[in-house]
């Protein structure tokens, strides 16, 4: 992927560009390295949100007094690409003619990939990791539907999964929507201990989404932004995709 971006930025006038998996609410990025995440995550969110109510295959520009900017949407992703007022358009087309496909296509490796790395590397993310990656979300979500909501979605998601996944039973989910060990728990992570919070981290937000406007099963991204990539190379984000999002 960074070939990919590489070849958009050598473009005379591309400051940077931003691609996000709309599937899989996942972002490649090639910025300058002025920008912080924060920076890239304020234009990545607004951007997939953005992709997702358009139309697909289309294309748009702004004009901006600094800079320029153009959008290419697509179904599975959404790319923008960011430059200074010079840029010239007509070069820009001509090099994303051939980098839109070959996205499309490593996209469709990524999860290929992603799935045969997950195997390899989850006992590398370990249960401590994953506490913290549901202690994020979880956090994340009380900002925006309040303790009460977030805790009583999370503790009645993890009631419905426990049988399922046993791991789950050491947990609990205090009054402010804390997840914390009540008995010994693993240092060491699996497949199925991923599998266990990628389901849960589903199961909440979308049970919290069927009561409130407020959050969407697809905010996952926005939800754990500042962990993404140690997340997406555990294979967490395509396990929480392929149980439905």
């Amino acid at each position: 992927m960074n070939n990919i971006l590489a070849n958009i930025r050598a473009v005379r006038g591309v400051t940077g560009t931003i691609v996000v998996d709309k599937n899989r609410s996942l972002t490649y990025e090639l910025m300058p390295a002025s920008f912080t995440t924060e920076n890239i995550k304020g234009i990545a969110l607004p951007l997939l949100h953005f992709g997702k109510s358009l139309t697909t295959n289309m294309s748009m520009d702004f004009f901006f007094e600094n800079g320029v900017a153009r959008i290419y949407n697509r179904e599975g992703q959404i790319l923008i690409v960011l430059g200074t007022p010079e840029l010239n358009l007509n070069t820009l087309g001509f090099v994303c003619r051939e980098a839109i496909p070959a996205i499309k296509r490593k996209l469709a490796q990524h999860k290929s990939e992603i799935r045969k790395e997950s195997i390899s590397s989850t006992a590398d993310i370990g249960t401590e990791f994953l506490l913290k990656a549901i202690n994020i979300i979880s956090t994340n979500c009380v900002e925006k539907i309040g303790a009460y909501m977030a805790t009583k979605y999370l503790r009645q998601s993890k009631d419905e999964l426990v049988s399922t996944y046993p791991v789950l039973a050491s947990l609990t989910v205090d009054n402010n929507s804390i997840v914390s060990v009540i008995r010994g728990l693993s240092t060491k992570s699996d497949e199925d201990t991923l599998t266990a919070f990628a389901h849960w981290a589903n199961l909440f937000l979308s049970s919290a989404a069927k009561a409130t406007n407020k959050l969407k099963p697809a905010d996952i991204m926005e939800l754990t932004f500042e962990i993404k990539d140690k997340l997406q190379i555990s294979g967490f984000y395509q396990l929480y995709a392929d149980l439905g999002v």
